[in-house]
C-alpha cells in the first residue's frame, strides 16, 4: 500500500492509536449541557460566555472540519485493496 511498506494493518494501527481531538466548541457544550440533553442550557445564573471564546472555538471547529474534509478525499482516491484474510458469505460470488 502506498509503496512505502505501509501495509492496511500498519494504516489501521496508526489511525486507531490517535487520541481524540479534544475541540473548544465541545467542551463549552459539554460545560453547558445538563446531562442527557442535546440542547445547551443558558440560564439558572450561568455567565455567558465570552464573544472571542465562542468566535475561537468555532474558528477551531470549521478548521478542524475542513481537514477532516481534505483527509477524506485523500482517502477516497486510494486504489482499493483485496482483503485475502477472510471472505464475506454475502457478498460471495
Amino acid at each position: 500500500m502506498f509503496d512505502a511498506g505501509l501495509t492496511l494493518e500498519s494504516l489501521r494501527d496508526c489511525l486507531a492509536s490517535l487520541p481524540p481531538v479534544e475541540l473548544k466548541g465541545m467542551a463549552l457544550l459539554r460545560e453547558r449541557r445538563p446531562h442527557g440533553q442535546f440542547f445547551p442550557q443558558l440560564e439558572g445564573g450561568q455567565q455567558d460566555i465570552p464573544r472571542e471564546l465562542i468566535a475561537e472555538a468555532v474558528t477551531e471547529i470549521v478548521g478542524y472540519t475542513e481537514r477532516c474534509r481534505r483527509a477524506a478525499q485523500q482517502l477516497a482516491k486510494l486504489a482499493p485493496i483485496p482483503l485475502t484474510a477472510f471472505s464475506i458469505l454475502e457478498y460471495g460470488l
